[in-house]
């Protein structure tokens, strides 16, 4: 096997292509994130999923097509990253096909994760202010569950023909992460210009729009009227989508500006480490998620319960005995 050390032009490649942090130290970083994360999107996963209350609040719909994408990178693209540390910087079994598979998941599944919080950034706005958009089964089945599923096939028919069938022929290079992590239709002067801005700058754009009107929207309500019961569920609903958009937003914004600079003609070179560590960091926003979700949303952190986990005892017998 072929070692960042064994010559060179590994090094050059490794300067360009990787960013400075020593591999063992993203080795170490990314196992020790996504074992527990994984565990954590596991249980979170479960009870959204069993729960009949949880399931069937539209909400928490979107969360859960967030956690499978996101639960699918962190079983496969994750670990394919820790194989190629391990295997000395080499993708191991070095074939096409796992390429192809590794694109399709990094790139596709992560994009689609942006084009999902989107929607749910938008969707949030009828739920909060246009409720009875809602009300019938014939509503929802319009307003909610056709849109999910039409972002869903687009997002998974796209992806696996611009991977898998290319109108090009891909390069894979197997001493680099991801094998490179360009598919050869971003270089299509159509289908790579669609990609970065209706499947990444859009999207990114849209979250930021839509949090921050649906912010001032909420705000203004609030001192205009006063119905406290409302103003709860309001609440609930923006606690789950804010933190969650800022986890996004915070990597993928200065992120994209690389990519929409780069598409008015800024040099490829300019920001390229900048994207890099973007890109790193976008595993960390994956990994990151299911906590988010099991802090914010109520339902699951009472079944936590983690004051009650690490109160001692004593303590607890003591808050029982004033309770009763």
């Amino acid at each position: 096997m072929v070692g960042i050390d064994d010559s060179n032009d590994d090094d050059l490649l490794f300067n360009k292509s990787e960013i400075s942090i020593p591999r063992p130290v993203r080795f170490w970083l990314l196992l020790l994130l996504d074992v527990p994360s994984i565990i954590c999107a596991f249980f979170v996963l479960y009870h959204l999923l069993m729960d009949r209350t949880l399931r069937q609040q539209l909400n928490n719909h979107t969360i859960i097509i967030l956690l499978v994408l996101g639960f699918t990178i962190q079983l496969i693209d994750i670990p394919l990253n820790l194989s190629f540390i391990s295997h000395m910087g080499v993708v191991e079994p070095s074939s096409p096909i796992l390429c192809l598979i590794w694109w399709f998941i990094d790139v596709g599944y992560y994009n689609g994760i942006t084009i999902i919080m989107a929607w749910g950034s938008f969707e949030r706005h009828i739920l909060v202010f246009y409720d009875q958009w809602t009300s019938t089964r014939r509503k929802r089945l319009i307003i909610h569950y056709f849109p999910l599923i039409i972002l869903l096939c687009y997002i998974n028919i796209f992806y696996f023909g611009v991977i898998f069938f290319p109108p090009c022929n891909n390069v894979y290079v197997y001493t680099l992460p991801v094998c490179n992590n360009f598919p050869c239709y971003l270089n299509d002067a159509i289908l790579g210009k669609w990609d970065s801005i209706m499947n990444s700058i859009l999207p990114t754009t849209l979250i930021s729009f839509f949090v921050v009107t649906l912010l001032i929207r909420v705000y203004r309500q609030k001192r205009r009227l006063n119905q406290p019961i409302r103003w709860r569920k309001q609440r609930k609903l923006i606690i789950q989508l804010v933190p969650i958009s800022i986890l996004y937003t915070s990597v993928n914004i200065p992120l994209n500006i690389i990519i929409f600079a780069h598409l008015c003609g800024l040099a490829n070179k300019t920001g390229a480490d900048v994207q890099l560590y973007c890109d790193f960091l976008c595993y960390l926003v994956v990994m990151l998620f299911p906590f988010l979700c099991l802090g914010f949303v109520s339902e699951l952190r009472k079944k936590t319960n983690l004051r009650q986990l690490f109160l001692p005892r004593t303590q607890r017998r003591v808050g029982a005995t004033r309770n009763t």
